[in-house]
């Protein structure tokens, strides 16, 4: 029986990691020209120059490829948030980190429909996706709503734990709105986002007063 030694373990660790990488990187270049369309394995591993048995080597399903592109929407997004929070003045309106929150995903429609996509179906794809796949998406959605509690506490508009519910429950209605802008029903509604947004970051002012009263 041949025994792997640390050094050989850590050579092929490197390079299942690479593999996974470029494959990824053939998903985002599929995704990024074809939408979901372009991310079913068999296309993958046409752009990655493998065969689609190789390709199911390093990802065992589409979804888990999904799931690894959406960790870096959401990266990305709070990258972005983070610049622009730096330099956000303190007297801006509550809404505004959720506003920037909107705004991204309007400008970037395919980014939109991976995350409308993917969220809706995370417990239904749970079982088909690695843990540590799981875990690293997860951290990117935890630190992305702790990035927005934080900058609304730090506003001074919520104490800590007000701000962690607020956040919780305009993320929520955030992903409501994109949802119904996606299949047309605010424009039938005559209602723009924007608008909504304003009216929601309102209403969570009031909430909040009530409750520190």
């Amino acid at each position: 029986m041949a025994i792997i030694s640390d050094k050989q373990k850590t050579r092929g660790d490197s390079l299942k990691a690479f593999k996974r990488r470029h494959i990824l990187s053939a998903a985002k270049r599929l995704f990024d020209s074809q939408g979901m369309d372009g991310l079913n394995m068999r296309e993958i591993a046409k752009e990655a120059g493998y065969s689609l048995g190789a390709a199911y080597a390093y990802f065992r399903t589409k979804e888990e490829i999904q799931y690894e592109l959406l960790a870096g929407v959401l990266n990305d997004l709070t990258r972005q948030l983070r610049s622009a929070l730096s330099t956000m003045p303190i007297n801006e309106p509550a809404q505004a980190p959720f506003i920037l929150f909107l705004k991204y995903f309007r400008n970037h429609p395919q980014e939109k429909q991976l995350l409308l996509f993917v969220l809706p179906d995370l417990g239904a794809t749970a079982q088909k996706i690695p843990y540590h796949v799981r875990t690293v998406l997860n951290g990117r959605l935890l630190a992305l709503m702790g990035l927005l509690a934080n900058g609304l506490h730090q506003s001074g508009h919520s104490s800590a734990t007000i701000a962690q519910e607020e956040t919780i429950d305009f993320i929520a209605y955030l992903l409501g709105l994109l949802m119904l802008e996606n299949g047309g029903r605010l424009e039938l509604l005559n209602q723009h986002p924007q608008e909504m947004v304003d009216r929601y970051g309102k209403r969570m002012l009031l909430r909040r007063d009530t409750k520190q009263e």
